[in-house]
């Protein structure tokens, strides 16, 4: 992937979004239909994106990303604790609540123009998701979650 710096969208805090694109073999060009940027939360590199084609709207959700950017930890941790409550039988243990915490990494932040944010997580040890399976949970505009998925 490539991207078109000289289009991005900068924010102050988190950087400058871009929309990328991809030349495929024929040489055929596909631009993504969002924009987005890299940033470094607690030494991991986690995908930000802005689910807009629209500059103004991608703008509209700058403060929603901040948001996002500033309140990681927290957002992180009632994530983990939904997909933990989610996919278990009986109320987990605190203990299971930690390793899930320690497994389960920030991959990716999308954000929606509805201010809805979808959090993806990593499995980092391979013991909670089947390989290419990863957890997701959508949050609505007051950081309540909405949907715990599985994507692939």
């Amino acid at each position: 992937m490539t991207t078109d710096s000289g289009f991005g969208i900068t924010d102050e805090a988190l950087g400058t979004l871009v929309r990328g694109h991809y030349i495929l073999s024929d040489g055929e060009r596909l631009d993504d239909d969002y924009y987005s940027l890299t940033c470094n939360l607690d030494g991991r590199a986690v995908g930000f994106i802005a689910h807009s084609l629209e500059p103004d709207a991608v703008r509209g959700m700058l403060p929603r990303l901040r948001h996002v950017f500033d309140q990681h930890e927290a957002l992180h941790r009632l994530a983990v604790e939904a997909i933990v409550n989610e996919f278990s039988e009986e109320a987990p243990s605190r203990g299971e609540v930690i390793d899930a915490l320690r497994d389960l990494v920030l991959e990716s932040v999308e954000v929606f123009p509805d201010n809805h944010v979808v959090l993806g997580l990593t499995d980092s040890c391979g013991l909670h998701f089947m390989d290419g399976y990863w957890p997701a949970v959508r949050f609505n505009g007051d950081d309540g979650v909405v949907e715990v998925t599985v994507e692939s």
